[in-house]
């Protein structure tokens, strides 16, 4: 599930510039400190990709073949990424996976939804902020409560380069 939530993020990210008017931002401060208030509780599991991390990432892609068509693809569209926070509490205690999704829910009201999907019953979110004179997304959060599943993807994301790459 949660490749299909990474997949569906990248996939569906285009659609982003027929969103509405911007309504608010997702505040990097609010989610991160969700994300360090649960990090180290039972049944919470917290992969947090800062600048560096994310560099050493795209370079490893970059490396294991750049030959490759999808790897190209795949660093055009990592291009503008600055950090990558995963928070996956499915394995809490349900209590605990109530709160989270509270505070979670929280920590994103008043940012602009750019996109909601059922799939199977479950919904799936995405958050961020589109600008459209630019072509550009920026801070692109996913959340899926249901499965205690937690994207955030800081950084710049161009429209037209994801739309060229989505129409391959």
């Amino acid at each position: 599930m949660k490749k299909f939530l990474i997949l569906l993020a990248v996939t569906l990210l285009p659609l982003a510039g027929f969103a509405q008017a911007s309504s608010g931002k997702v505040s990097k401060r609010k989610v991160a400190s969700v994300i360090s208030q649960y990090k180290n509780k039972a049944g919470v599991d917290v992969v947090d990709l800062g600048w560096l991390g994310t560099s050493l990432l795209k370079g490893l892609v970059r490396y294991s073949d750049a030959d490759d068509e999808d790897t190209r693809q795949a660093l055009m569209m990592m291009k503008g990424l600055k950090g990558i926070s995963v928070m996956s509490y499915e394995e809490s205690d349900p209590s605990l996976k109530a709160r989270i999704t509270s505070h979670l829910e929280k920590a994103l009201k008043g940012a602009e939804l750019l996109m909601e999907v059922k799939d199977e019953g479950e919904k799936v979110r995405i958050y961020g902020t589109s600008d459209e004179k630019s072509g550009k997304v920026r801070d692109i959060a996913v959340f899926a409560p249901s499965d205690g599943t937690f994207i955030f993807l800081s950084g710049s994301f161009n429209l037209e380069d994801i739309s060229k790459i989505m129409d391959k």
